[in-house]
């Protein structure tokens, strides 16, 4: 049943004390970094490798002259400290562009590779040497390489069919060169009409027949965001002004796939794959009306199959011109989700949900299976760039949609990636579901690492969080991703009154959680709402399953349980810098000289802008370190010693491939919790730590880690002991004095009277 709420618990509080930051030097390449014992067999594989490259050059597409090569790195080599950017460098026109898979893709005169090749097996520049010896092959970028785990067959009949042909997303080869850029134009444009097909201008049709009585914010924000240009010079403006481009293209035969592959002009090709809901069933609805004061409640965009059922209509603030016509809309879905939205612990009180009202947008994008409807997934992200530029008020937006097939491990998907540029643009935060069975892994958008992605989960016999749902899939996401990031009910009862099942529902449950954290939160970002939920969440470490848990309801994200204390905050960090922020012990979390309780730490970075499509399994090219420390000892330099009481692995002491691995080390999230049992230390104060690192900066025309932007890190911290008796609470508050006060909203609304 719905939990019977207590009084309002102890608010989280926000800190605001400034961190004390610390410079630190960096090492770099030199002789100690060589590896010895490969080094010559390396000079003379190299070597070879690169005259035979050389000589085979005149039948490879070249671009200003220029070629592509596939560099791999050893598995030892893997870290950023061996990028190979002084053996290819641009003294010798060659240019690093880009990770890939397990090395670089390399940017080369044709005419300098026996150079090169000559260079290797002579240099004595131990820069070069590092290299040579970390180096393991080299070969020509390949059309197989751009067709990626699949071949061209499967890759045509995979594609969906339209007018012209089928429907692929490209991504041009980013060349960092401005010759070897135009050059590619060139051979790119000569492509048009015979070998690619341009689709429709964005949002052609939907700009055309808009409803005159739609809102006049509305149109001007879609207007806005269509093009009225033609798509194929779109693209080429956007490469020849950033190197890369990504774009949708008709082809319209598999002899006209393959001369597209052959041109190398394409980095990577994949099939438009459709977006679509799970099937819904029937029944009756809960007979409890919304509230009276549903207009002061916040506001979850549905993006879904539209909004239909007339009972809901009083919970709807605002609605967008359909991107999909009713005919065709996924209506019954869209039904099911706003109604788990709007209510959804009224229909079903025989869970532990919270009593939590929300209104909904409605944006009606998500077809019927049978309807065969092609949506261009660019004209699908304009659409809703438009309409979040249209409601800005809205700060939570729910998709329980996901396109069928798997998200690949070493590559993050074009629609992750584009819903995570609106999230970053907007400010807002997309609740993502994870998908469905049939399948194995999750699917995209769920690798959104913008979003908070929602797994399935069953419940007990007492209404409360239990195991797997056999239903939902299940992660881990690309590029270290911990997904998914939650979990919630999923076998739920919705409008139409009958028990369905699938990861919509839990997503639906958990934005309400997520858009109510918003409304009662001072300040609040999408990453600070989501490190609360997180933080929130029931879970023992992460599962690929289960996420990190399921927002508990004893306590909301924005409250403290009785006997722990929270504190949040916000730091912008630089590489090059480790930042502290130093804490007093609360008085009860000590016993004898003795640490007791325990502590819970979580933080979201803001990878963006230092994330980058085109990076493979480097998507994060900055990642954070962070812990909870202690003093207990003296360093050889009669210095403070500190030790983690929360926090990653020491990841410089294994390889890089195992800290990726089993510490997800560029994951933009880091969750820590431990107890404290007989823990010795020194002083009366504990500390944060924290600082960033980066990678792969000749992705963003950045020579040195100075030039990268601040990154924004929401932190959130528990420290108690769980007993009701001990007022670790208060005590910290009064430590802190000044540097802390309620983190929440003050209102009048009552969560245990919000049902009217």
């Amino acid at each position: 049943m719905a939990d019977p709420r207590n009084p309002l618990l102890n608010p989280v509080l926000r800190f605001s004390k400034d961190p004390k930051p610390e410079r630190i030097t960096g090492g770099g390449k030199n002789a100690f970094g060589i590896k010895a014992g490969r080094l010559n067999v390396q000079r003379r594989a190299l070597g070879s490798q690169l005259r035979t490259l050389a000589a085979q050059s005149d039948g490879r597409p070249k671009f200003n002259g220029r070629v592509v090569l596939y560099a791999a790195m050893f598995d030892d080599s893997l870290a950023p400290t061996w990028t190979p950017n002084d053996l290819f460098q641009a003294t010798r026109d060659a240019r690093l562009i880009a990770p890939y898979r397990t090395g670089y893709l390399v940017e080369i005169r044709a005419d300098q590779l026996n150079m090169l090749g000559r260079l290797v097996e002579s240099t004595d520049v131990a820069k070069e040497l590092v290299d040579i010896s970390r180096v393991k092959s080299v070969r020509f970028f390949s059309e197989g390489d751009t067709a990626g785990n699949s071949n061209l067959v499967e890759i045509w009949e995979a594609a969906p069919e339209v007018d012209a042909g089928r429907a692929f997303v490209v991504w041009l080869m980013p060349l960092r060169g401005r010759d070897a850029v135009e050059s590619l134009i060139q051979a790119f444009s000569a492509l048009r009409d015979g070998v690619v097909v341009p689709p429709a201008p964005l949002l052609a049709a939907l700009t055309a027949d808009m409803a005159s009585d739609a809102p006049a914010l509305m149109r001007r924000s879609l207007q806005a965001v269509a093009s009225t240009g033609d798509r194929f010079n779109l693209v080429v403006r956007e490469y020849r002004a950033h190197h890369r481009a990504r774009a949708t293209v008709i082809v319209p035969s598999q002899d006209a796939l393959e001369q597209l592959v052959a041109s190398g002009t394409v980095y990577r090709i994949e099939p438009v794959r459709p977006l679509t809901s799970t099937s819904p069933g029937e029944g009756r609805e809960p007979d409890r009306p919304l509230p009276a004061n549903l207009s002061s409640l916040p506001i979850v965009g549905v993006v879904d199959g539209g909004l239909t059922a007339t009972s809901y209509r009083p919970a709807e603030a605002w609605h967008a011109p359909p991107l999909i016509q009713t005919v065709d809309a996924d209506t019954l879905h869209g039904n099911r989700v706003t109604s788990l939205i709007v209510q959804g612990h009224d229909w079903n009180n025989n869970l532990t949900l919270p009593p939590l009202y929300c209104q909904v947008g409605t944006v009606q994008a998500v077809a019927k299976d049978s309807a065969r409807s092609f949506v261009d997934p660019q004209d699908f992200i304009a659409y809703l760039d438009g309409v979040m530029t249209a409601n800005p008020g809205t700060k939570v937006w729910n998709f329980s949609l996901n396109q069928r097939q798997p998200c690949q491990l070493d590559l993050v998907s074009p629609l992750g990636h584009d819903i995570a540029l609106l999230a970053r643009k907007h400010g807002v935060l997309p609740v993502v579901s994870i998908g469905n069975k049939p399948g194995d892994l999750l699917q995209p958008p769920a690798d959104c690492e913008a979003a908070l992605t929602v797994g399935g989960r069953l419940h007990s016999a007492n209404g409360s969080p239990g195991s797997e749902c056999p239903v939902s899939l299940s992660g881990p996401g690309p590029a270290s991703m911990l997904k998914p990031d939650l979990s919630h009910f999923s076998h739920v009862r919705a409008i139409g009154g009958s028990v369905i099942a699938g990861s919509s529902f839990s997503t639906a449950l958990t934005s309400a959680v997520a858009a109510h954290t918003m409304h009662r939160v001072r300040d609040a970002s999408p990453d600070l709402v989501k490190a609360l939920l997180l933080h929130n969440a029931d879970g023992d470490g992460h599962n690929h399953s289960l996420g990190f848990g399921t927002p508990a309801v004893g306590s909301l994200p924005w409250e403290c349980r009785n006997g722990v204390v929270t504190l949040q905050w916000k730091a912008s960090l630089r590489p090059g810098a480790a930042y502290y922020w130093e804490l007093p012990i609360p008085r009860s979390m000590c016993e004898s000289g003795k640490l007791k309780g325990f502590g819970t730490l979580t933080a979201v970075l803001n990878p963006h802008p230092m994330v980058s499509d085109i990076a493979g399994p480097n998507y994060f090219s900055v990642r954070l370190a962070t812990a909870l420390q202690r003093q207990r000892g003296l360093t050889p330099k009669s210095m403070p010693k500190f030790h983690n009481l929360l926090g990653s692995l020491e990841t410089e002491k294994i390889t890089e491939a195992d800290a990726r691995t089993f510490d997800h080390k560029w994951s933009p999230i880091r969750h820590h919790h431990n107890t404290f049992q007989n823990i010795s230390f020194d002083g009366d104060a504990l500390r944060v730590y924290a600082r960033v690192y980066v990678r792969d900066l000749y992705l963003y025309g950045i020579s040195t880690a100075d030039e990268v932007p601040e990154m924004n890190t929401e932190f959130v911290l528990s420290l108690g002991t769980g007993h009701e008796d001990d007022d670790v609470y208060n005590e910290l508050r009064d430590q802190l004095g000044v540097f802390v006060e309620s983190a929440i909203i003050e209102t009048d609304i009552d969560v245990d009277n919000e049902g009217g």
